[in-house]
């Protein structure tokens, strides 16, 4: 899951890379800022998919593949209903939305809010595969939709349709990846489905959105916000030391995706889980510092190579930013893991600190030092809440 994390994440990166190079500053602003929102909104795909993993892993600790076939098969059909409703709704409010970002049409947003249509579908597909514990097959759907997303994003906005050319791969992407999650679940279609109820699914559900709709929104509102408040061209400065910065909050994200289930099995099976989530915290430290380290040492090689000259503005910005970004990968890992053992009441925390970040930004935000400013205390605030959550499962063991 490490591997196809990085491949994904390199993906995902040429994606950027190319938007920065093929789009002047104004547009990449754009494009970034309606990207964050499709994010901070498509958190509830997470909770799905978070959900779905939660529950399989729990049945397939006791070897019911009968009941995970049943729980398929009513997951994917709520989730077909909701990503009708939510696609509806989205193209409700996408006049304010565009208002808001000062765009001068509406269509690059109903185009990237049409993917919400499969949005609910596919996380359904690759939460199975996660509780599953099939990780290579998991992998293999995250890294084709990034590729597909890199290469028909390139090929559209070169042939001319700019930010719009950008974002129609979101929806052709999360079809294709659909309808191949299907062949690497083709087992269970097979398996008579054993009817039964599912204890505290909308309790469980509806604390873990709140949880990691704190989490995404806290790493993803500050591109927004820089997009309502600097002028066009500082804000596709902004977004540059936003997609470098968050190489090292995506980087270690294979580390959280097979830390959940194997976590929540030990836990269902009586086991000592603690140790799991220290060896996964130390891999995350891992495979974050030498690119921290990089962003340190050589800020202007690194803006150069990858966005050119025309983002320099970014340098003064980026290691503060990157750090930032360090202590939210933290904050994710550590989330993920008390989730996967039905600890929830960590929303409220996450939620507190995804307030101050508003409020602060919305004070300050005269430039772009204060924005990140903001930023980084946010994102070790996130870690410190936490710490007493930590401590009550590590006394429980």
């Amino acid at each position: 899951m490490i591997f196809f994390s990085l491949l994904t994440a390199f993906f995902n990166y040429l994606y950027q890379l190319f938007m920065g190079r093929l789009l002047i500053p104004e547009d990449y602003g754009i494009l970034f800022s309606l990207i964050n929102i499709f994010y901070i909104f498509s958190v509830l795909s997470a909770t799905v998919q978070t959900t779905i993993t939660k529950y399989t892993s729990q049945l397939n600790a006791k070897n019911q593949l009968n009941k995970i076939s049943y729980f398929w098969r009513y997951a994917l059909k709520k989730s077909f209903i909701f990503g009708i409703i939510t696609t509806i709704l989205f193209f409700i409010v996408t006049p304010l939305i565009s208002n808001y970002l000062h765009l001068s049409s509406p269509i690059p947003a109903l185009i990237l809010f049409s993917s919400l249509l499969f949005a609910y579908s596919l996380p359904t597909n690759q939460g199975i595969l996660q509780g599953l514990q099939r990780f290579v097959q998991l992998g293999i759907t995250q890294t084709l939709w990034a590729l597909l997303k890199f290469i028909l994003g390139v090929l559209l906005v070169y042939l001319g349709f700019s930010v719009s050319g950008a974002l129609v791969p979101f929806l052709v992407a999360n079809i294709i990846i659909f309808i191949i999650s299907f062949y690497f679940l083709k087992d269970l279609i097979k398996i008579k489905p054993e009817t039964f109820t599912i204890p505290n699914l909308y309790k469980y559900s509806t604390l873990t959105l709140l949880a990691l709709l704190a989490n995404t929104t806290s790493y993803s509102i500050d591109t927004i916000l820089a997009k309502h408040y600097l002028t066009d061209f500082l804000a596709g400065i902004y977004s540059s030391v936003s997609v470098l910065g968050k190489i090292i909050l995506f980087a270690p994200g294979g580390v959280a995706v097979v830390l959940f289930p194997k976590a929540s099995e030990l836990k269902e099976k009586g086991l000592n889980h603690f140790n799991l989530f220290i060896k996964a915290l130390i891999l995350t430290v891992i495979l974050t510092l030498p690119t921290l380290i990089l962003f340190r040492l050589f800020p202007e090689l690194t803006i150069k190579i990858i966005f050119g000259e025309k983002y320099l503005k970014a340098i003064p910005y980026l290691f503060k930013y990157s750090l930032a970004m360090f202590f939210f990968a933290i904050s994710g890992l550590i989330m993920n893991y008390l989730i996967s053992l039905g600890i929830t009441r960590i929303s409220y925390a996450l939620t507190l600190t995804l307030i101050i970040e508003i409020v602060g930004i919305t004070l300050f935000h005269q430039n772009i030092n204060q924005i990140v400013n903001v930023v980084l205390v946010v994102s070790m605030l996130s870690v410190i809440v936490q710490i007493p959550f930590l401590l009550i499962v590590r006394g429980r063991i």
